[in-house]
C-alpha cells in the first residue's frame, strides 16, 4: 500500500476506532506523521511513494502519536517503538550526516 492510499477510514481501522469524535485529531495526526517522516528521511512524499514499507512506518507513528499524547520518560514500549521507526525509516534516509 502506498502513502497516497492512506485515508481516514483506513487509519481508523488500524487504530480500531469506530466513532467519529476523534476524526479531526486523527486527520491532524496523519498529516503530522507524514511531515515527520519526510523530515526524518529527507525525502518528499513522492519519493517515499516508491517504498511501500514507509506506509507501515506512518501507521506505526500515527498509532504512537494517537495512543501516547503525553511524554513518557524511560517507557520501554516507546523505546521499542522508536527503534522500530528508526529501522524502517533509516533505510530511506538521504540526509544522514
Amino acid at each position: 500500500m502506498k502513502l497516497s492510499e492512506l485515508d481516514l477510514s483506513l487509519v481508523k481501522e488500524y487504530l480500531r476506532q469506530d466513532g467519529d469524535e476523534d476524526d479531526r485529531l486523527i486527520t491532524a495526526i496523519i498529516e503530522a506523521s507524514k511531515s515527520y517522516i519526510c523530515n526524518y528521511t529527507g525525502q518528499s512524499i513522492e519519493q517515499l511513494e516508491e517504498h511501500e514499507d514507509v506506509t507501515v512506518a506512518v501507521l506505526v507513528l500515527i498509532a504512537e502519536f494517537y495512543d501516547n499524547r503525553t511524554i513518557n520518560v524511560n517507557d520501554r514500549l516507546n523505546l521499542r517503538m522508536n527503534t522500530m521507526l528508526e529501522g524502517l525509516l533509516g533505510r530511506h534516509s538521504v540526509n544522514l550526516l
